[in-house]
């Protein structure tokens, strides 16, 4: 296992390279531990933030110094990385990223806008909608699910995987002051710009809580309308998300959803790339079976609101692919779609 530390010599950085070499000798000592400190050829790796940990060419952290327990839960799996910890990594450097006060001696390559990277290559304009705030606005959304939600004054409206808050603003401001807007999400650096975005314009009837979406911290029958944005394909237990959302809704209540689906399969190499897998689309599963599930979890009138082609530049594949798995992939001919889709729960 080659292990790289990203950083340009100031005191974070130094820190980290002597936590991981510390880990490393205790539970992992056939692995090697090296500093990048050149800021060109930090720049090769294409971080938004440093300090970085690079784990065979992967980058598994940005921006931050990872807990002891994540670290060796890094290290422990044989050079394979935790996907589901790798999603939230990448969302928690992108909330680092997104803030212009985050450019410092640690953080020399943040932007002042979102990286459009892999994960906003199918982000939409969110712009011209009604309580729109450009702060929440991260670019990587695959869809309008608020559109198609036909969410009513006074509703409860829960959003799985709120990010920023982009969605639970745009939310709140159709369910109106007597509503009240739940956002989940399990990146702690979201966390903490959603609830400052929403604080510093006074909204009291959004809340943003802590939690897995495959185990939401709510109660049952709570929600009068659940929506989602380019979340549930990141995620292994689809089936038990599908039968959460049903939980967490009110007899009658209703989801609308937007993420990724697929019609033909990716070589297998492809699925494995950590990097698409965070982007939304090597995680994504076949449209038939996306709709399996929400069909498995008892939802009546299920429709497909919106279908749009994602198209992956040749520019972008090369950043992960090398040239023989690139011919691959266009010879799979794989159709990758961002759908909408809405479901309800019946009435008692």
């Amino acid at each position: 296992m080659n292990i790289q530390i990203l950083g340009t010599g100031c005191a974070k950085c130094n820190e980290l390279y002597e936590k991981v070499k510390k880990i490393v000798e205790e539970t992992n000592p056939t692995a090697t531990v090296t500093k990048v400190e050149d800021i060109m050829e930090i720049m090769k790796f294409g971080v938004m933030t440093t300090p970085a940990i690079v784990i065979d060419g992967t980058i598994i952290s940005q921006g931050s110094i990872p807990k002891e327990s994540e670290i060796i839960n890094w290290l422990s799996k044989n050079g394979k990385t935790d996907l589901k910890e790798l999603v939230k990594q990448s969302y928690n450097d992108l909330a680092l990223a997104s803030d212009d006060k985050q450019k410092c001696c640690c953080n020399p390559l943040a932007p002042a806008a979102p990286s459009k990277k892999v994960y906003t290559i199918m982000s939409e304009d969110y712009s011209q909608l009604k309580g729109y705030e450009p702060d929440a606005d991260l670019g990587v959304g695959c869809g309008l699910p608020t559109q198609y939600a036909r969410i009513q004054k006074g509703n409860t409206v829960v959003d799985l995987g709120s990010g920023a808050g982009n969605d639970c603003f745009i939310a709140r401001e159709e369910t109106g002051e007597t509503g009240k807007v739940i956002g989940i999400e399990f990146a702690p650096q979201m966390l903490i710009k959603a609830r400052a975005n929403a604080a510093k314009r006074g909204f009291t009837n959004i809340e943003f809580l802590e939690g897995d979406i495959e185990d939401m911290p709510l109660p049952d029958k709570t929600a009068d309308v659940v929506v989602s944005n380019c979340v549930l394909n990141l995620l292994p237990q689809k089936d038990k998300i599908f039968h959460e959302i049903y939980r967490v809704l009110k007899p009658g209540g209703h989801f609308c959803i937007s993420d990724v689906v697929l019609n033909g399969f990716f070589p297998k190499e492809f699925t494995n790339n950590a990097a698409m897998y965070a982007g939304c689309i090597a995680s994504a599963i076949q449209q038939d079976e996306y709709l399996s599930e929400i069909e498995k979890a008892n939802f009546t009138e299920i429709k497909v609101e919106r279908t749009k082609t994602v198209e992956i530049p040749d520019e972008l594949l090369r950043e992960q692919l090398d040239e023989d798995l690139l011919a691959k992939f266009k010879a799979g001919n794989v159709g990758i779609y961002s759908i909408t889709v809405t479901g309800k729960r019946a009435s008692e």
